[in-house]
């Protein structure tokens, strides 16, 4: 049996002995993809600012700007900045199993936000601008299945607490945003933040609908603590520029482990015989998705 010695820095490093069982992937003849330029040690970690500022400062900043595409340039720039909560800077493990085989990916504990430890906003973003931040440091948006399984996974499962009328394009405001962010904050209550949380939005997500629907954008999520979901998958309601209040960006590493051995999730995802892993969809090429 592989024994793994889990080591903690500002990143996760797993090193593995010697004795670990051979790989399911080495047995389907698919190997460590040495066309990635992404280094298997890097989780993804974000700039360290030279300035930071409040999510209560950052939203009353953006409180007058419609959700057009300065909105979403601003908020992009705090991410090219670092200026996110510290939390938000060391990611969780998340164990699949199939067989004696498993797979680990690593997810940041709560959706993409801006400011500190005690005041942070969580920021509604389009997939384009979502799948650059992602881009940015080496991440990827999860699978239908890997939602679920973050749900499972979490330590913290909030019960969805949707705005309510009007359903109309107020929905994408940022003052709807900020309204529903301290909904959340008082949900949370006095917890320590820093473990994984679900249950506070729906997450966008990669799906082979997008392969017919390419211009959208997919969510999928906001599961009650019963495990009943609001909202199934859907790709085909709105384009890839709609963002509302109750969409979350959740980030996860790009490389990934199989029984110790490093891989880039994408080509996981092609993989026939490793897609299941990760995905409930079959394999499918996720690589030009929200670009």
């Amino acid at each position: 049996m592989c024994q793994t010695n889990i080591v903690w820095f500002t990143i996760v490093l797993v090193m593995l002995s010697s004795n670990c069982i051979e790989s399911l992937a080495h047995d389907t003849g698919f190997e460590a993809s040495a066309s990635s330029n992404i280094s298997a040690t890097d989780m993804p970690i974000f700039t360290i600012p030279s300035s930071t500022i409040t999510g209560t400062a950052f939203g009353n900043s953006i409180m007058n700007i419609g959700p057009n595409q300065m909105r979403e340039d601003l908020i992009l720039a705090q991410f090219q900045a670092g200026n996110i909560p510290d939390f938000m800077r060391t990611p969780i493990p998340i164990s699949v199993k199939a067989g004696n085989d498993t797979l680990v990916y690593w997810v940041l504990p709560d959706v993409l936000c801006v400011g500190t430890n005690t005041d942070y906003l969580r920021t509604p973003l389009n997939p384009l601008t979502a799948r650059k931040v992602a881009d940015l440091f080496s991440a990827v948006l999860p699978t239908k299945k890997m939602a679920y399984q973050i749900w499972q996974a979490a330590t913290v499962k909030l019960t969805p607490s949707p705005n309510g009328p009007p359903y109309d394009s107020s929905m994408m405001s940022t003052e709807r945003m900020v309204f529903h962010n301290t909904k959340i904050q008082t949900a949370l209550g006095n917890k320590t933040p820093g473990e994984l949380v679900s249950g506070q939005k729906k997450d966008v997500v990669i799906t082979t609908g997008l392969l017919t629907y390419p211009q959208n954008v997919a969510i999928v999520g906001w599961w009650y603590p019963s495990g009943q979901m609001i909202q199934p998958l859907n790709y085909k309601s709105h384009d890839r520029f709609y963002k509302d209040y109750s969409h979350g960006i959740r980030l996860v590493n790009r490389m990934v482990t199989i029984n110790g051995q490093w891989y880039d999730i994408y080509d996981i995802l092609r993989n026939p015989a490793l897609a299941s892993f990760i995905s409930d969809e079959g394999p499918f090429d996720a690589t030009q998705m929200y670009t």
